[in-house]
């Protein structure tokens, strides 16, 4: 359910004409750089200042018997390996049932992108790892080609994994269990934790500090992040984090029991004909890819997803409230959301699907989520108070799902004693009049972070562009010195802070500011009476 539509937006900004560009530049050749990793030489290519090495191993291939398995050691390989391209993403489906993937997908995918200033060997700078969204069911690194303004102006260096997505994630069952040490569900984020070592392992080599590693990510990136507070093989590997449209507290995409997740992946492994539990490990490993990505076998069930990392007291052992609350280390956290989230999941849902939301299927959406708390949900949120049922539908999801849960999370680590610096991103990609997107849509802030999307350049001009390297001047920063703040940025204070306690910043490309009103605003009192 929660998914990023990061290549929707694209699709808008294309036939919006906000990413048309002139015509092709001529084709120059490019200088290369070799440096040697875990595995062997690689050869990453020059561009614009910054060094690009993409489709790196960091890990073994994942198909055959090694499916469902914990990440395995890369194997070398001799010569310099070229890293001029995107390794393949992991299986997935389109990110619509009429959209194919975005590129070619392969279970020899546990590849890691690294983007490092042109000289940076030697200089030990901060490293930033990013963890993609689309809800443990899509996405990959593949989609976020451009970070390379963030690097150059940040003098950072960014690496941006792969790891395993649905099914081959996230299954778990008894089977795995027992095989495993009783580590179940969680392969996806053991690809995370490979990911994370590699990082410790090979920084110096591009000239990063294994010591000063930020993790972040956007949607289930940024859930990713919050599970990595619970994971006990990720400590030491990061000393930062940043929570982008993601929650530690009360979202649908935190790990859940080992019991419910035994009976969903139970459910699904009937559904492509491995119903018997002798012989289902085999039967699911013996299966083309695609039979395990058949959308009818693997949608959720009710208002649930199906594929969440799970708590199997191996990987992930404890709620992640609890790990945040009781974490000996107080790691400086930045948390946040966007002003309009929902907009993206009722252009999901809806609009990309030929439907126009009314106040019947507003309802029906309601009730299908939220279950007992409809009735109330409803009076609080009724149509007549927006501006058309789907603005209604927006706001529920924004609120419920994205804005409360996020402000929860950073009072939680506040009140734990981690730095915390919470925002609310509010400026509007596509204009606020956008009849699509309207607004601070789910992962709009994106735009602004990376200077392109699934190859598509994103060429902001004006008060936009300043806003860009504003954004990017805060999480750099924050990467280098555990604070987001730097002269001529403007302030934004740590919680508690003014206006009032627990004020966040509202970011807009006409003015950021602090301000206090963001729980009235979404309506958090309510929403903390409502467990998810």
């Amino acid at each position: 359910m929660i998914r990023s539509l990061v290549r929707f937006g694209v699709c808008v900004l294309v036939v919006t004409g906000l990413s048309v560009v002139g015509a092709p530049s001529p084709v120059v050749a490019a200088a290369t750089r070799e440096v040697v990793v875990t595995g062997g030489a690689i050869a990453g290519v020059v561009s614009d200042g910054v060094v690009e090495y993409l489709g790196i191993p960091f890990a073994g291939s994942t198909g055959g018997a090694a499916r469902f398995g914990a990440p395995r050691p890369v194997s070398g390989w001799s010569g310099a390996r070229s890293a001029r391209g995107h390794g393949p993403q992991c299986p997935q489906n389109g990110y619509l049932p009429a959209l194919p993937t975005a590129g070619p997908t392969g279970e020899d995918c546990l590849t890691i992108d690294v983007y490092a200033p042109d000289g940076a060997v030697g200089r030990n700078l901060p490293v930033m790892v990013f963890f993609h969204g689309g809800g443990y069911t899509t996405g990959s690194n593949a989609q976020y080609d451009a970070p390379t303004r963030m690097v150059a102006e940040g003098d950072v260096i960014v690496a941006v994994p792969n790891y395993r997505l649905g099914p081959f994630g996230f299954l778990s069952l008894p089977e795995l269990a027992a095989e495993s040490g009783g580590a179940t569900g969680t392969v996806g984020i053991q690809d995370q934790q490979a990911a994370l070592r590699w990082v410790r392992d090979n920084a110096r080599a591009f000239g990063g500090d294994p010591g000063a590693v930020t993790i972040f990510g956007e949607s289930a990136g940024g859930g990713s992040v919050c599970t990595h507070f619970a994971a006990p093989g990720s400590d030491g590997l990061y000393d930062k984090a940043i929570v982008q449209s993601g929650s530690c507290a009360r979202s649908p995409l935190v790990p859940g029991g080992r019991a419910d997740s035994f009976a969903r992946s139970a459910r699904f492994a009937d559904s492509v004909g491995c119903g018997d539990p002798a012989t289902r490990l085999a039967c699911l490993r013996g299966l083309p890819a695609e039979r395990l990505l058949d959308a009818s076998a693997g949608q959720s069930d009710d208002s649930t997803p199906t594929w969440v990392p799970v708590i199997d007291g191996v990987v992930v052992t404890r709620d992640l409230e609890a790990a945040l609350r009781d974490r000996v280390d107080r790691i400086p956290l930045i948390v946040g959301s966007n002003g309009d989230e929902g907009a993206q999941f009722v252009a999901e849902s809806d609009y990309a699907r030929g439907r126009i939301p009314d106040a019947e299927s507003y309802q029906s959406y309601v009730r299908w989520t939220f279950g007992t708390y409809a009735d109330a949900i409803l009076a609080r949120y009724p149509v007549a108070d927006y501006p058309s049922p789907a603005a209604a539908q927006s706001a529920v999801i924004t609120d419920g799902l994205f804005a409360c849960p996020a402000l929860w999370t950073g009072r939680l680590a506040r009140d734990a004693g981690h730095p915390v610096w919470q925002y609310e991103f509010d400026e509007a990609p596509l204009g606020d009049g956008n009849p699509l997107l309207p607004g601070a849509f789910h992962s709009a802030e994106l735009f602004y972070l990376f200077n392109g999307v699934f190859g598509v350049p994103l060429p902001w001009t004006g008060a936009s562009a300043v806003f860009g390297e504003q954004m990017r001047r805060w999480w750099t920063t924050f990467a280098h010195t555990g604070d987001p703040n730097a002269p001529g940025s403007g302030p934004w204070s740590a919680w508690p802070g003014p206006p009032g306690d627990g004020a966040v910043l509202i970011m807009r490309a006409t003015g950021s500011f602090m301000s206090d009103d963001f729980p009235v605003r979404h309506h958090c009192e309510f929403w903390a009476a409502r467990p998810m």
